[in-house]
C-alpha cells in the first residue's frame, strides 16, 4: 500500500467515529433494557479515547507522507527548519 492509499485509508477511519454515535444513540434509542447515565457516559468516553486515538493516526500518517516532522530527510528543508526554530532538543 502506497503512501498516498495509507493517508485515504486513515481518513476514512476518521468518520467511523459518526458510525460510532449512531450505533450509541440507536441503541440509547431501541435497547429493550434503557442504557444508565453511567452506561452512556462510558461509551462515550470510549468513543471519544478511539476518535482521539484516529487523529492522532492519521496526522502520523500524514506527517509521513510529506515527510514532515520528525520524518524529514531532506537535508535543505531541516537546514529551513534549524534557522526558523534552532535544533531539537536543544536548551536554553
Amino acid at each position: 500500500m502506497n503512501n498516498q492509499s495509507k493517508l485515504e485509508d486513515a481518513i476514512q477511519k476518521a468518520w467511523q467515529t459518526s458510525d460510532d454515535i449512531d450505533l450509541l444513540f440507536k441503541q440509547y434509542l431501541d435497547a429493550p433494557e434503557p442504557m444508565t447515565e453511567d452506561d452512556v457516559a462510558n461509551v462515550l468516553l470510549g468513543i471519544k479515547v478511539i476518535h482521539d486515538m484516529r487523529c492522532e493516526a492519521l496526522m502520523d500518517t500524514y506527517c509521513r507522507v510529506f515527510e514532515l516532522n520528525q520524518y524529514c530527510t531532506d537535508p535543505d528543508k531541516l537546514a529551513a527548519r534549524e534557522s526558523l526554530f534552532g535544533k531539537k532538543g536543544k536548551k536554553k
